[in-house]
């Protein structure tokens, strides 16, 4: 299901539940304004987890399940792909006592700062990622008040 905007921003969500996908695109477009984005082209996909596995193993040379991997394929224009590993985000979901909801939201907004340039891989900068994360999903819930007692 696409979503366009001004015809400046386009989003995609492929296999996310249905219901929860306008809720979804105001959290992107959240971030968007955050950031002062306003143009690019996002993909968010939903996959099983052999599948984020495969990728993971193809791109990043690890032979594992990941819950999120973003892909920027035009970084001046912001046009990227964010895949998410749905049974993966399930399990998070429970092991952090939150709702599936809340889970995909937090790897939504963890996808979109990996398209922003940061990074996860050393600790100061996965430090500097987290914070901005947990900031925006703060931000971002003023949408939704049933997450409110998110927990991370």
């Amino acid at each position: 299901m696409y979503f366009l905007y001004k015809k400046k921003i386009r989003i995609c969500f492929i296999n996310f539940p249905k219901k929860s996908i306008v809720f979804f695109r105001k959290i992107v477009f959240f971030s968007l304004k955050e950031k002062k984005i306003n143009t690019c082209e996002l993909n968010f996909i939903l996959l099983k987890n052999r599948e984020m596995k495969n990728i993971n193993e193809k791109y990043r040379k690890k032979n594992t399940i990941t819950d999120v991997i973003s892909f920027l394929l035009v970084p001046k224009m912001l046009i990227g792909d964010i895949y998410i590993a749905k049974e993966q985000s399930k399990i998070q979901a429970i092991k952090y006592n939150n709702t599936w909801e809340a889970e995909l939201i937090y790897l939504i907004i963890h996808g979109l700062l990996h398209l922003y340039g940061y990074t996860d891989y050393d600790k100061i900068n996965k430090t500097k990622m987290f914070n901005e994360q947990n900031k925006l999903f703060k931000q971002a819930m003023i949408y939704n008040t049933k997450l409110k007692n998110f927990k991370y």
